[in-house]
C-alpha cells in the first residue's frame, strides 16, 4: 500500500517543514517536503497527521530484550516479541544485543537471528545482533554474569564471524590480550569495533583506534576513569572518549544512567553529531515493576526512589538494577522516552533529539544510504507523535505496524 502523510511537521531531521507531507510508494519514500509541492502517489492512503510530527524510525543499535523476552533466549518468538515490543515506541530497525555467555548460547542466538534478519514480522526490523562480550575487564564488569568472562581467541571468534553474516557490531575491551587483533578483523569485515566493559588507559584507546575502534558503548558505564599511578594521573575510557573526535559514542538517556548535567557535558565535548540514543532495553521493558532475570543474575524493577539525585522522579518512570541494587542492569525504557527525556530533561530542541535516534545510529551503522533520513530513495520508515512525543503510529518500510491515531 501507497502511504500519503500531510499536515504534519516533518522532520527529516536535516530539516524541518512545519506543513509538511510525505509520500511512500513500495515501500520507498518518494517525495517529502512542504504539502503542496510533494506528489500523492497514486492508489495511496491518505493519513492526516493533524498537526502531529513525521519523522524517521528510531533506529536502536543496542537492546537485550522488552516484552517479557530477552535475545539470550534465542527463538524467534523471544525476537518476535522484542521487535513488537519496541515498535510501540517508535524504534523500526534494531540490532538485538547478546550478554556475556557460553559460546554455545551465543551461537544459537545467531543462528537464529540469521534466520530473522531483513525478514519482517510484524515489528522494527532486525538488522543483525549486537554481540556485548564474553571479551570484557573483569574490573568493568557491571551487570555482565563474570562466569564467561573470557578473553578474545581468533579460533573462537574467526569461526563465528565466518559462520554468521547477521553480526554488525561486536563491543570488546580492547586492552585484552587479542583484543587489537580482533578490532583489526573487525574493521576488516566492516563490522562495528566498540569499546565497552573495559579498564584501558587513554594510551590502550589511542592503540585500539588504530586497530579498528570507532565506537563506545554506554558512555559512563562500564568503563575505566582518570586514575592515579604514582602520583600521575591516568585518563581512562570515559576521557578519552569525551577528547578523541575518532570515537562516536552512545548514551542511556533513560532518566537513571546519566543525570541531565552529565549530558549536556557529553554533548559540549562530542557535539551533536556523535552522539546515539540507546535503550539498552532488558526483558522488562514495557512491562512494569518486578523482579525479573537478566543472563543468570537477579533484576529488580521498580519505580524510581532516588529522588535526591538529578533524575527524572514521575511516577512510572521504572528502573532496572541488580537485586543488590549497586549496578544498573540495563533499562526498561522504549526510544520515545529517550527522545522525551533529551527534550524535557536536558533541553535539547525535538529536531536535535531526533537526529541522535534517528541519523546518527544509522551513520554509525553505516546504513545511512538506506535509514535514519525522510528523503526519496531511503526506505519508508517512518514515525508519528504527539507534541509530549506520545507515539501514535509507526511505519516500517511502508506498512504501518503500530497505530495509536
Amino acid at each position: 500500500m501507497n502511504l500519503f502523510f500531510k499536515n504534519g511537521k516533518v522532520i527529516t531531521p536535516m530539516q524541518v517543514f512545519k506543513k509538511g507531507a510525505l509520500a511512500i510508494e513500495n515501500g520507498i519514500i518518494v517525495d517529502v517536503g512542504y504539502q503542496e509541492k510533494v506528489r500523492k502517489p497514486r492508489n495511496s492512503m491518505i493519513i492526516d497527521v493533524k498537526g502531529n510530527y513525521i519523522t524517521p524510525g528510531f533506529i536502536d543499535m543496542h537492546v537485550h530484550g522488552g516484552g517479557g523476552s530477552d535475545t539470550m533466549e534465542g527463538t524467534i518468538e523471544a525476537l518476535s516479541t522484542i521487535a513488537k515490543t519496541h515498535v510501540k515506541g517508535g524504534t523500526t530497525s534494531l540490532l538485538p544485543t547478546t550478554l556475556t555467555a557460553s559460546h554455545c548460547e551465543i551461537e544459537r542466538v545467531l543462528s537464529c537471528v540469521e534466520k530473522m534478519k531483513d525478514k519482517n514480522f510484524g515489528g522494527a526490523k532486525i538488522l543483525g545482533i549486537h554481540l556485548e562480550g564474553p571479551y570484557f575487564s573483569r574490573e568493568q564488569i557491571g551487570a555482565q554474569n563474570p562466569e564467561f568472562i573470557k578473553i578474545p581467541r581468533k579460533v573462537e571468534y574467526l569461526k563465528l564471524l565466518n559462520k554468521y553474516d547477521c553480526i554488525r557490531r561486536v563491543s570488546v575491551a580492547p586492552e585484552l590480550e587479542g583484543g587489537l587483533e580482533l578490532g583489526q578483523e573487525l574493521r576488516k569485515r566492516r563490522i562495528l569495533a566498540s569499546i565497552a566493559h573495559t579498564n584501558a588507559t587513554y594510551q590502550d584507546v589511542l592503540a585500539a583506534i588504530d586497530a579498528g575502534y570507532t565506537h563506545v558503548t554506554h558512555i559512563y558505564s562500564g568503563m575505566s576513569g582518570l586514575k592515579r599511578i604514582n602520583a600521575y594521573r591516568i585518563p581512562g575510557v570515559i576521557e578519552s572518549t569525551l577528547l578523541l573526535n575518532e570515537l562516536t559514542t552512545e548514551i542511556i538517556a533513560d532518566g537513571h544512567h546519566l543525570p541531565p548535567s552529565l549530558i549536556r557535558l557529553i554533548i559540549k565535548a562530542k557535539g551533536l553529531d556523535k552522539i546515539s540514543l540507546v535503550t539498552d532495553a532488558m526483558n522488562a521493558a514495557g512491562l512494569g515493576p518486578g523482579k525479573y532475570s537478566l543472563g543468570g543474575l537477579d533484576v529488580i524493577v521498580e519505580d524510581n526512589v532516588a529522588k535526591e539525585f538529578e533524575v527524572s522522579n514521575h511516577k512510572g518512570n521504572y528502573v532496572a538494577k541488580l537485586l543488590t541494587r549497586d549496578f544498573f542492569a540495563g533499562s526498561v525504557a522504549t526510544m520515545d522516552q529517550l527522545v522525551r527525556n533529551m527534550v524535557n530533561l536536558v533541553g535539547l530542541s525535538i529536531q536535535n533529539a531526533i537526529k541522535m535516534a534517528t541519523l546518527n545510529p544509522a551513520r554509525v551503522l553505516r546504513i545511512d544510504a538506506e535509514r535514519g533520513i525522510l528523503f526519496p530513495g531511503l526506505k519508508g520508515d517512518v514515525v508519528v507523535f504527539d507534541e509530549n512525543i506520545k507515539i501514535l503510529m509507526t511505519v516500517v518500510e511502508g506498512k504501518i505496524v503500530y497505530k495509536r491515531m
